[in-house]
């Protein structure tokens, strides 16, 4: 009953004053003893405690409120335990709420309370106390639940510690330290302990400071990161000071410092923000007391082999020398700074070989029993070999080990007992060694600097150096067998699993039950620094233990015995058998480690730099092992999907939503990786490697991860994917220029089916213009090339469904005008001097040639009046520039703005091709009038002119008002920016006046020139023009080739575009009397049409059987005794083609013409015809008539009835 009375006590006070707050209000507000109800209902005072108590916010209040009214020590820590008890309450929720302690506080004025203890240095053990309290309530509350929200406090303590004039916090580090060394003596141990928790807190608050700081996304948090990372770096350098005594160290204070100088340097650019010191001072004294320390724990006592003493000291060391490195390499660039990591004779002046040392104390670290250590490491040696003297100082430090350099890092990537981050390192390191220059040969060699690697056989006393020798050493360790299992044995299924009850499926699923992967933030920290700092995943065969692993077996790893990591340094197998593979496993089971994909991402990029060095050496191993099949199938996009979905789900839990993002980081990071593979291999490759099996299966995969969803809310997942975006894009786009035939139809097929992810890809890509210039590039860029092989489907007169070509139909559609928009706003918007317009431009003209839809959009949108417009503003600003004197900036103003004319001229072709509507506005435009204007420029630049004469062949193709426009004269022209010329003066007349050269001084613009007038023929004004010029006069005098001559000479060349233009001229009627009129050119049209019967159709022939055609023609055909021989040899030909020209010549000849029937009714032509007709009626019966057949049975029908009649 007791429990029902409270309820309703607390039921009725609550509906009493309408809720909560309202309660809890009166009851702090509430002056009088006098129930308002039944004092059974009232509220004790206890009750009224609890109830402000369970109200979390009106419970924080109250303990802000004690704090700052508090009057002792004891009053303010006892508020502060409070409060952190109500955050530690959090913990227990599996997924955080709006309604949570750290929510609710930071909805309070908590700040200022708390900050007057944090600015005043303590004085006494209780000030002490009072500070761990406060720091420990910091620290709990900036790691738990972070957010975006927490910006602002963040923003507060950073701001706090930086502008105290003292830095009373930071110098604490300091004065504790201090003081534990000097009252050691004459004070308790109690005070030592509130000093040294003291000093654990504050390193705590800053390394959790740190961190948050660096992965939000608040800009003002990431500006005062790098002052506050300087201020604590120089205190942090002070804590590296040993005892005099040589084997006593602070080994809790020296780690604890260390880890905190691992935190602080892992922010870029930290050595930047003391104004007192230089960043590469700085960086130098780090790095002599990280190298001492270095030498007095590992290095003087043989590393950590035999006791764990000092093993945090040296891992924080290592991996501070990591940060370190990358840091120097930032800030010193121009100073000579690897020598400064050998360590010398000042470690150690009494051993006289102290000065030969080097980097050898590196090498003993890539052997440690720490699988951190060994990583950091050789993470060291990865960021010094990015250096040529870093390379060599690496290669002299290991000339005392068994097998050197190359075999040491050979031996640590193949062993399959080493843990995948491990073995990752070395890749990376094995890489950028490739990176050397190596000699091919022996000559090579004796004036190469780089001699390695270095192979020498004992045996026949052979020594290869460079090349040779690499290709013999990855023979010789079975490098490829080894990547080719590494491929087959990856593991690709989730890192971690949920431990709900599921029915068992196999031993396998149950053995991963418990397998935890790297975290997010590790994953970003190897993404950006070389390194994992992961759990180890070296997995035992057999035997129970608390977490159970998957055994990975396969065959090639019983084949192969593996060769032991510490015997590969020079160790025997005794003074190895206290390794860690020795003690974790038993005799009778070989330990295999797992193969991750982020392993395999760094095998990925050794295999591309192999590629590079020995192409046909590896690419014939990549083939023979299948190892690029293999590298395919890992991708896995449909798990990045899922994952991806995960993260979408807003009732996941955080660690699930964890688990998701690093599947999917793997993912993504394992992609690009395969991506630059694939890409070196294309680029070396023949046209075998287009016809693998696996390139379908690939660009499905590609194409999935290009149309996966962008994670909107977490930054580091959104990066990776769009900097994977940009490696698939690049693939992409090379395998589409290779081998186009290859890989066009499947990749157009793909692209069809998902357009509509891919257009919001593309949408996506062009938003981030200025934050990913890099993906703009790429994408536009394949856009470009895949867009160009449209092109060629548009040419084609065969109609292909949309169900057939789903991409064809999406770029006659609106999603081409869509596309199209969004390329047009970019256009407009960038500038002519921003190299992304040339991409920009690019993209949008490859569009416009494929799409109709596109140019109808432009058309609409005033794309075509801008280019215009465009073009007469050049004019204006040329023309201005040519009446100043000729100066370098003016000289320079004139080539940017022929360039940009250039680009104008080639978006207008693009956007004008076979589209009537676009050339009409062109012509509304006066386009011709303008390109006129500009034709003294355009003379003096060919490559300009030969823009300008491709605008205008298109724009003329097959439009008889672009004809006419071309023809006619600018002299009526009402735009102030274009110039009135004489009547006599038109673009036909400067056309002519180019193809009329003998000998061309450029021969592409001679052919436009031809192809021009051979479109603008088609307009009666043009033929006219032609007449009133005497231009077709030319033609009696363009050198004949010789019999027998190469048909591609330049001689061969012009007479092949004369004979276009003829006849092009002989398809009208007022064309064909012109070339007749033409003194000897009948004779001379029969003469070549002899010489060139060996092909196909020849032009001369044509032009012949069009002249036949015109009553008034037929008179000089026929006294052209050469002629009618050439019309009557044609039956005899082998060529359909060329009979049914012929056969029809004679046809037109004697149609309507008395006197051809008195010259043609002749035996010998009347038996040939009989004979010709009886042959082809023959073989039309035999075989389908087709439309050619049918045409010459008709022609030889018709006359063979003239002839015998």
């Amino acid at each position: 009953m007791r429990a029902v009375r409270e309820a309703l006590q607390f039921s009725w006070n609550q509906a009493w004053h309408c809720g909560t707050e309202p309660l809890l209000k009166h009851l702090r507000t509430s002056r009088s003893h006098t129930p308002e109800f039944h004092a059974d209902l009232v509220l004790t005072e206890t009750q009224a405690v609890l109830l402000r108590v369970c109200d979390v916010k009106t419970g924080l209040q109250d303990c802000i409120d004690a704090v700052q009214t508090a009057s002792s020590h004891s009053e303010v820590t006892s508020a502060l335990t409070r409060m952190h008890l109500y955050l530690l309450t959090d913990r227990l929720a599996l997924k955080v709420t709006n309604n949570c302690s750290k929510n609710a506080l930071q909805s309070l004025h908590w700040h200022t309370p708390v900050e007057r203890f944090l600015q005043v240095r303590p004085a006494c053990p209780q000030d002490e106390k009072l500070l761990v309290s406060l720091v420990s309530f910091l620290n709990t509350f900036f790691k738990q639940n972070q957010s975006d929200c927490d910006d602002n406090d963040l923003r507060w303590l950073a701001e706090l510690l930086i502008k105290q004039e003292t830095h009373i916090l930071l110098d604490l580090l300091l004065v504790d330290e201090v003081k534990t060394h000097t009252q050691a003596q004459g004070k308790a141990e109690e005070l030592q302990d509130v000093g040294q928790q003291l000093q654990r807190e504050l390193t705590g608050l800053f390394n959790t400071l740190l961190l948050r700081l660096t992965s939000t996304s608040d800009r003002m948090c990431r500006v005062l990161s790098g002052p506050l990372a300087s201020e604590l770096a120089v205190r942090l350098l002070q804590c590296l000071r040993l005892s005099d005594a040589p084997r006593f160290y602070g080994l809790p204070s020296l780690e604890r410092a260390l880890r905190s100088m691992a935190h602080t340097t892992a922010l870029t650019g930290w050595s930047t923000h003391t104004p007192s010191t230089e960043p590469h001072t700085l960086c130098q004294k780090y790095l002599s007391g990280l190298l001492e320390v270095i030498s007095s724990f590992y290095v003087e006592w043989g590393g950590n082999s035999m006791s764990f003493m000092g093993k945090g000291v040296t891992k924080n060391a290592v991996i501070c020398l990591l940060h370190l490195s990358h840091e120097m390499m930032a800030q010193s660039k121009d100073k000579d700074w690897m020598s400064l990591w050998s360590l010398g004779q000042e470690q150690s002046a009494d051993e006289p070989s102290a000065a030969q040392l080097g980097l050898a104390w590196l090498i003993p670290l890539w052997v440690d029993r720490d699988p951190e250590v060994r990583c950091a490491s050789l993470a060291v040696g990865t960021a010094l070999s990015s250096l040529q003297s870093g390379c060599m100082a690496l290669l002299a430090s290991c000339q005392n080990i068994s097998g050197g350099l190359w075999a040491t890092l050979l031996n640590i990537l193949l062993e399959r007992q080493e843990c995948s981050m491990v073995r990752r390192e070395a890749a990376f390191l094995l890489q950028n060694l490739l990176v050397m220059p190596m000699p091919a040969n022996a000559q090579e060699a004796e004036d190469c600097v780089w001699q390695s690697p270095c192979v020498h056989d004992e045996g026949s006393g052979v020594s290869l150096v460079g090349l040779p020798a690499l290709q013999a050493l990855l023979y010789h360790c079975h490098f490829f067998d080894h990547v080719a299992e590494m491929v087959r044995s990856c593991y690709r299924g989730r890192y971690a699993f949920t431990l709900s009850p599921a029915p068992a499926q196999s031993e396998m699923n149950d053995s991963l039950r418990h397998l935890r992967g790297p975290t997010a933030q590790e994953l970003r920290q190897a993404h950006s620094s070389g390194s994992v700092s992961t759990s180890s995943t070296l997995l035992p065969p057999g035997g129970s233990s608390e977490t159970r692993s998957p055994v990975l077996s396969s065959a090639g790893a019983e084949q192969d015995a593996p060769f032991n990591r510490l015997t590969a340094q020079g160790q025997s197998d005794a003074e190895s058998s206290d390794s860690s593979l020795s003690q974790d496993c038993p005799e009778t089971f070989t330990c295999v480690a797992m193969v991750t994909p982020h392993l395999l991402s760094a095998v990925c990029g050794l295999l591309a730099n192999l590629v590079a060095v020995l192409p046909e050496f590896t690419l014939t191993a990549l083939r023979q092992n299948h190892i690029l099949q293999g590298a395919v199938s890992v991708l896995d996009a449909g798990e990045m999907e899922r994952c991806l979905a995960e993260l979408r789900n807003p009732v996941l839990l955080p660690a699930d939503v964890e688990e998701a993002r690093n599947q999917v980081l793997c993912g993504v990071y394992y992609a690009s990786s395969v991506c630059k593979l694939l890409q070196c291999c294309a680029l070396l490759s023949d046209e075998d490697f287009f016809k693998a099996d696996f390139l379908t299966p690939l660009l499905n995969t590609l194409f999935s991860i290009l149309t996966l969803p962008l994670p909107r809310t977490d930054v580091c997942t959104q990066d990776a994917l769009l900097h994977t975006w940009a490696d698939v894009l690049t693939l992409l786009a090379t395998l589409l220029l290779r081998s186009p035939a290859a890989v066009g139809p499947s990749a157009c097929a793909a692209v069809g089916k998902r357009w509509n992810g891919i257009s919001d890809t593309v949408r996506v890509c062009v938003g981030l213009l200025g934050s990913e210039p890099s993906l703009y590039t790429a994408c536009l860029h394949f856009l470009s090339v895949l867009f160009s092989q449209e092109v060629k489907k548009r040419g084609q007169k065969a109609k292909t469904s949309s169900s057939k070509d789903a991409l064809s139909a999406a770029l006659n559609g609106e999603p081409a005008e869509q596309l199209c928009e969004i390329l047009l706003e970019r256009y407009e918007k960038t500038q002519f001097q921003d190299p992304l317009k040339k991409i920009t431009a690019k993209a949008l003209m490859s569009l416009l040639a494929c799409s109709p839809s596109a140019q109808s959009y432009a058309c609409k949108a005033g794309f075509i009046d801008s280019c215009v417009e465009q073009i007469k503003q050049i004019y204006t600003q040329l023309h201005l520039e040519s009446l100043k004197p000729g100066k370098a900036t003016h000289r320079k103003k004139e080539e940017n703005s022929l360039k940009e004319l250039r680009m104008v001229l080639e978006m207008l072709r693009n956007c004008l091709y076979q589209n009537n509507e676009c050339k009409d506005v062109a012509t509304d435009l006066r386009l011709t009038a303008a390109l006129l204007a500009l034709w003294p420029w355009l003379l003096l630049h060919d490559s300009i002119m030969i823009a300008a004469l491709e605008l205008l062949c298109v724009y003329t193709a097959n439009c008889s008002p672009a004809c006419r426009a071309a023809c006619g004269s600018s002299s009526s022209s009402s735009h102030s920016a274009v110039p009135r010329v004489p009547l006599t003066n038109s673009l036909m007349h400067g056309v002519m006046k180019l193809a009329a050269q003998v000998v061309p001084d450029n021969s592409s613009i001679h052919s436009l020139a031809f192809s021009l007038l051979a479109n603008l023929t088609v307009s009666r004004d043009c033929r006219g023009l032609l007449q009133k010029s005497n231009f077709l006069q030319h033609f009696l005098s363009v050198p004949v080739p010789r019999q027998g001559s190469k048909g591609s000479g330049p001689a061969a060349v012009t007479l092949s575009q004369w004979l276009q233009l003829l006849l092009s001229v002989s398809f009208g009627k007022d064309g064909q009397v012109m070339i007749v009129k033409l003194h000897g050119a009948v004779e001379l049209l029969a003469d070549l049409a002899q010489s060139m019967l060996g092909e196909n159709t020849p032009t001369a022939l044509l032009v012949l059987h069009n002249i036949c055609f015109c009553s008034a023609n037929k008179a000089r055909v026929l006294a052209c005794g050469k002629a009618i021989e050439l019309l009557v040899s044609c039956l005899d030909s082998s060529s359909i083609e060329i009979r049914a020209v012929g056969v029809s010549a004679l046809w037109a000849l004697l149609h309507n013409y008395q006197k051809a029937k008195a010259t043609l009714k002749c035996p010998s032509i009347r038996l040939k015809v009989d004979e010709a007709y009886a042959l082809t009626k023959k073989d039309a019966q035999q075989k389908n008539q087709e439309p050619l057949n049918a045409y010459l049975l008709k022609c030889l029908e018709h006359l063979s009835k003239l002839l015998n009649t």
